[in-house]
């Protein structure tokens, strides 16, 4: 608190951090522990590649003998893992509440980081919340145990799960050509992907992964209702060439080389020492994982910002799943439309509408999708499977349309040629003339 002068009270400053942990009493709480975190105001992260290079030299002090009795100690614990039984493990659980609500920080990109004036792309996560939510009723550890340990697939009890629902609301990426511009009110034309919400569910099953037939770790998410269930993009010539040179700028940093699902190298190779009929505790949980997108439009704008051409896409589904079959993904796109906003003639505006005939054909959602593709990937070795199905698509020519979008997705790249300090006059007027051909 601040103190005032003579006659004034005290002013109290709100935090902006807050952690609380309770432990509640047993059997007055469907929960043995409480976990409220907030953090109040956002923090800004800059990226700067040489400096999180020298970070990770610096902490990566493990040497290759350290690595190994690390390795050695995940498979002992493994091993006891599978000797516990379930009732014991049920029994000795321990449910946390968790509440956390955080301003998410931003992640600023700068294009030069010596240069106060270079363009920066910023990765605004908006505000973040996640709270588990606690499953009402359920079994004594022995009925569990013996529900588990019977036959089944898919989902299991929600009792027997850990979930927690996260959503993250005001996602915005602004591409600024300025640091100095980005501290006022962004303009509209700054922005790269306008606000959204993101709504995900998470689920772990609270048993060893090898004890039961079960999907382990199931996740679900979908734009949230609150951003109107859209994801809405805008891209014009200099946005798309100012983001090209960020994320080249970012290719400056060198990672670790990683094995198998981004275990370090020198973990991966150990994985091949373990006991003879064990597993990687990664090769044995189920998971299966949706996300649904249920609107996309993006708007392409010319130089002068005059309306280019609009993309919408709708029914967006991506859904995958493991077990100890296989794996596989599939993948849905129910409509697609692209609409020419240069044409005079609302009639002859439309360049790609997906089944035009299919309000008056009907039929339910695999007649009606444009695209649908599957993947198939069998653990016993067998030849993998893809399958795909195409429905109707329609298609209209504009010659003026077209050369114009061939032009705007070239114009990142002349432009560069044209601004490549190390060329003269004569050789960057080449490069770009080149880049234009």
């Amino acid at each position: 608190a601040e103190a005032g002068g003579e006659g004034e009270g005290e002013v109290e400053v709100a935090p902006q951090w807050t952690f609380r942990l309770l432990h509640c009493p047993a059997k007055l709480q469907p929960v043995d522990q409480r976990l409220e975190v907030t953090v109040a105001t956002p923090l800004e992260l800059v990226h700067n590649a040489r400096l999180l290079d020298r970070v990770r030299r610096f902490l990566d002090v493990l040497g290759e003998s350290e690595r190994a009795e690390l390795a050695q100690l995940v498979r002992q614990q493994a091993e006891s893992l599978r000797e516990v039984t379930l009732e014991s493990v049920l029994a000795r659980r321990k449910s946390t509440d968790v509440q956390l609500r955080l301003a998410a920080p931003r992640l600023v990109l700068p294009q030069d980081l010596s240069s106060p004036d270079t363009g920066v792309l910023v990765l605004d996560m908006g505000a973040i919340s996640l709270a588990s939510m606690v499953a009402q009723g359920g079994e004594t550890a022995a009925a569990a145990a013996a529900d588990a340990s019977a036959e089944g697939s898919g989902d299991g009890p929600e009792w027997l799960y850990d979930r927690f629902a996260l959503s993250i609301s005001s996602i915005q990426v602004i591409l600024s050509p300025s640091k100095a511009s980005l501290r006022a009110a962004p303009e509209r034309a700054h922005y790269l992907v306008y606000e959204l919400g993101v709504d995900v569910g998470l689920q772990r099953c609270i048993l060893p992964p090898s004890s039961h037939a079960f999907n382990h770790v199931v996740v679900s998410g979908s734009l949230s209702e609150a951003s109107s269930q859209s994801l809405h993009l805008q891209l014009s010539p200099e946005q798309l060439r100012m983001a090209a040179a960020i994320l080249e700028s970012l290719q400056s940093g060198t990672a670790e080389p990683a094995g198998e699902a981004g275990v370090p190298a020198a973990l991966a190779a150990e994985g091949a020492d373990l006991p003879a009929g064990a597993q990687p505790l990664a090769t044995i949980e189920r998971t299966r994982a949706r996300f649904l997108v249920q609107r996309v439009r993006l708007s392409l704008v010319g130089r002068e910002g005059a309306p280019l051409a609009s993309l919408h896409a709708g029914g967006i589904e991506l859904t995958a799943h493991r077990d100890m079959s296989g794996q596989g993904a599939h993948f849905r796109l129910d409509e697609l439309y692209v609409d020419d906003r240069t044409a005079a003639d609302p009639l002859r505006s439309r360049l790609v509408e997906s089944n035009p005939s299919r309000a008056s054909a009907g039929g339910g959602p695999e007649e009606s999708s444009l695209v649908q593709l599957q993947y198939l990937r069998s653990a016993a070795g067998a030849a993998d499977e893809l399958h795909v199905r195409f429905n109707r698509l329609h298609l209209e020519w504009n010659p003026a349309t077209i050369t114009a979008l061939l032009a705007f997705f070239r114009s990142p790249a002349a432009g560069a040629a044209a601004a490549a300090p190390s060329l003269g006059a004569p050789a960057a007027a080449a490069a770009a003339a080149a880049a234009a051909a």
